[in-house]
């Protein structure tokens, strides 16, 4: 529980630079993550343009691949969501 209090806390930092739709889906994305953590690799946040931010202890690294491949599934529908709402916004630029 205090882990996710210093998260909320963490990321109401950012809160004071991000729009109110960065702030859904940095929201959105940090839920996304949570529920990719494996073994021993946890979500500590999600940095202000949307990046995971990850620790993993005692594993050598080899849950990331199984980490990144569930997390890009489930990011994708968030930013294209994201993207439709805010086109012009940094990440979203249609070339």
């Amino acid at each position: 529980m205090r882990h996710v209090s210093w998260v909320a806390v963490v990321m109401c930092a950012a809160c004071s630079t991000l729009t109110p739709a960065q702030n859904t889906r940095n929201e959105d994305l940090f839920t996304a993550a949570r529920s990719c953590e494996t073994g021993s690799l946890t979500v500590t946040g999600i940095s202000t343009d949307g990046a995971p931010e990850t620790r993993t202890t005692g594993s050598g690294g080899s849950d990331k691949d199984a980490f990144v491949k569930c997390f890009d599934a489930k990011a994708t529908p968030i930013w294209r969501a994201y993207c439709e709402k805010e086109p012009n916004a940094d990440k979203c630029a249609r070339k």
